[in-house]
């Protein structure tokens, strides 16, 4: 079993939100030795729809909740992120926020104001990731020093940092440079693409040898 499993339902959005059930069905066959995450949806300027999904899906088991702004501006999002903190502080207090950015729906400049909204909210952890799963990766958007600037940002505050969308190991060497505390990958590690058609072994391996190779360590397969 891994150290941490992720969980979201690419059906419905970027972020999308799985059902309950499947919450608590991955929490009871993760166990608790697992910290667990979990998508809360692509939002709009709703924070008491959001603050309830976070609280749903923290009572079903989730340590970690994710959610990712649609359209709230980073003007918003503070007040937004503030409301789902406190809804968690009265009911799962030990629960996670992390708050999810699109790099293909922010420009730079509203970019660099999220950090210090995030830190004030509350939350424990920032996400850029891309909106749109069939359009440019991330780093089509924002170059390796924009990123870098950001999870050092993130750092100073005392928040984690997390960035994906469509990487592959040929971002391995930029991604290094940007030290972010956790990188997502999809469709380099699974069959057939973005299709949810399970992990790839193969890839899943190849990725591993890589980044143990920049950290000049040797993979044990």
């Amino acid at each position: 079993m891994p150290d941490f499993l992720d969980l979201k339902d690419p059906r419905d959005g970027s972020l999308g939100m799985p059902s309950l059930a499947t919450i608590e069905a991955v929490r009871t066959a993760a166990g608790d030795a697992v910290t667990f995450s979990t998508a809360i949806g692509d939002a709009a300027y709703e924070p008491e729809l959001y603050a309830q999904r976070a609280i749903n899906a923290a009572l079903a088991g989730a340590d970690i909740v994710k959610v990712g702004l649609k359209t709230v501006s980073a003007e918003q999002a503070s007040w937004f992120f503030a409301a789902i903190r406190r809804a968690l502080n009265a009911r799962a207090p030990y629960t996670r926020l992390v708050a999810g950015f699109y790099a293909d729906l922010m420009d730079e400049n509203d970019l660099k104001k999220l950090p210090a909204a995030a830190q004030s909210a509350g939350v424990w952890g920032c996400l850029i990731d891309t909106f749109d799963k069939v359009g440019k990766r991330l780093g089509h958007y924002y170059g390796p020093e924009t990123l870098a600037g950001f999870t050092a940002d993130c750092r100073g505050r005392g928040l984690k940092s997390a960035l994906a969308g469509g990487l592959t190991e040929s971002d391995l060497l930029w991604l290094d440079e940007a030290e972010p505390d956790i990188v997502g990958f999809r469709s380099a590690v699974t069959r057939g693409a973005r299709h949810e058609s399970g992990i790839d072994p193969k890839k899943a391996a190849d990725i591993f040898f890589a980044v143990d190779q920049l950290n000049g360590q040797p993979t044990l397969l």
